[in-house]
């Protein structure tokens, strides 16, 4: 059907390669050792929560080690509030079951890619350079001699 469909699309659009450079920058930020299967080592929410911890103190308060799904779950949706907070886009983040249930393990990389620039931005480096740094917003004013010779 459609959505066997969309989601075999969704599929081919995964990166392992992606993966690999997001387990360096969440281990050198974390101090963390992850496995070669990174989405599996983020379920739990965890590392998550550890990430956005580091990047800025004290965002997720409680972190649940429980094996409990609705633990899990709560992590994964503390993570997914304090790095809106952070400034991450909220188009940009993924929703708590497209990693909990591997169903769109490719808005997992570009939420944690979009996060990485996030950190980037804010001054944040690490051995490990992915993302890329946002442009600042410039802000320009006229006075109304400039505005009105724009005019002609």
């Amino acid at each position: 059907g459609l959505s066997a469909e969309v989601n075999s699309k969704i599929a081919q659009k995964y990166d392992p390669q992606k993966d690999e450079a997001l387990r360096s920058w969440i281990e050198d930020v974390t101090g963390a050792t992850l496995t070669e299967n990174l989405m599996d080592d983020l379920k739990n929410g965890v590392i998550l929560c550890q990430l956005i911890n580091k990047l800025q103190p004290g965002s997720v308060k409680k972190i649940s080690d429980s094996p409990q799904n609705w633990h899990q779950l709560e992590n994964i949706g503390n993570f997914i509030k304090a790095i809106i907070k952070y400034g991450v886009k909220l188009h940009d983040s993924f929703e708590a079951n497209d990693l909990y249930e591997n169903c769109n393990l490719t808005q997992v990389q570009t939420t944690l890619m979009a996060l990485a620039s996030m950190a980037k931005t804010k001054g944040y480096y690490t051995r490990s350079d992915i993302g890329v740094k946002y442009a600042e917003k410039q802000q320009r004013v006229f006075n109304s001699e400039t505005l009105k010779a724009g005019q002609n």
